[in-house]
């Protein structure tokens, strides 16, 4: 049976959107044979990266336009610089006490916040590791148990260090342990988020190999997965030490011990020759850190 010829008015007509963008979205390419002829054309989506890009770009300028920054002053950067590396005389007064400061009085006072850091990143990777276990989708089947980690976990992560602190500060009082705490809560937030995705990520055939020989699910992942979890679960553990350190600055400012709290009190009884004598032995761990710690990720990756 021959269909009948259609008239052009039921013919659908191309959308606007056809018309106009169709040649921006879509690319030609040419299939050619062995003898390099073409012998048909294709059409294959382009990539909108530079879309993207486009959007992004207006989005930034909006930004810029609307938010009410202020200008910055330069002509007192200069003058605050230099406050930081001369000794007032209504402070440390001679370049002898600014470096009897140094040494003294802003080392050890680092130290101890590299051990609050250590602590707090030890415990609040153990307390993780069962947590984004139970999380893993290809590990946990129960879907109940995984809500029911996800939910809380993810309540737990809105909360600010900045709050956890506060709140340590009220139990714990204005010392090191409210730091501490809030420092394990922040870790297992950090090291719950990348590593329950990273395992359902991973090969599951040694798990499952291991199950189908009898071996419970705890066991057949510490035989099938968590050989492949151990190098990126260390990367991550020496990137949260590094944030931790940082953090513990921000932190000493609520009372929760460390260098952030002398560093808290130099800025607000405005002796900025204090403020210098830490920020210099502050920025000697944190570049020794950061050197250290992507060496050590890359000889585990």
């Amino acid at each position: 049976m021959v269909k009948p010829v259609q008239n052009k008015s039921d013919i659908e007509k191309p959308s606007w959107t056809d018309r106009h963008f169709h040649k921006y979205l879509f690319k030609k390419i040419d299939v050619t044979d062995e003898k390099g002829n073409v012998i048909d054309s294709i059409e294959k989506p382009v990539r909108l990266s530079w879309l993207w890009a486009v959007v992004i770009a207006i989005v930034f300028g909006l930004c810029l336009i609307v938010a009410p920054f202020k200008a910055v002053q330069w002509s007192q950067l200069g003058s605050i610089f230099s406050q930081l590396f001369t000794p007032s005389e209504w402070s440390l007064k001679t370049y002898d006490g600014w470096w009897n400061y140094l040494w003294n009085t802003a080392c050890p006072a680092i130290w101890d916040t590299i051990e609050m850091v250590y602590i707090a990143t030890f415990a609040g990777v153990l307390i993780s590791i069962p947590v984004y276990i139970l999380a893993a989708r290809n590990i946990d089947r129960n879907p109940w148990i995984r809500g029911a980690v996800k939910l809380i976990m993810n309540i737990l992560r809105t909360i600010p260090t900045y709050v956890l602190a506060i709140i340590a500060a009220i139990f714990f009082g204005y010392n090191e342990t409210a730091g501490v705490f809030a420092m394990i809560f922040f870790t297992q937030g950090v090291m719950f988020k990348m590593m329950f995705e990273y395992v359902e990520t991973c090969d599951m055939n040694p798990f499952e190999l291991a199950l189908s020989c009898g071996a419970g699910r705890l066991q057949a992942y510490s035989i099938g997965v968590s050989p492949q979890v151990y190098p990126m679960l260390l990367s991550n553990t020496l990137y949260t030490f590094e944030i931790n350190v940082r953090a513990s600055v921000i932190l000493g400012f609520v009372g929760a011990g460390g260098i952030g709290q002398m560093l808290s009190d130099a800025i607000e009884s405005t002796n900025y020759d204090k403020v210098g004598a830490i920020l210099v032995p502050l920025f000697a761990v944190v570049l020794i850190l950061q050197l250290v710690s992507s060496y050590l990720r890359r000889k585990i990756s």
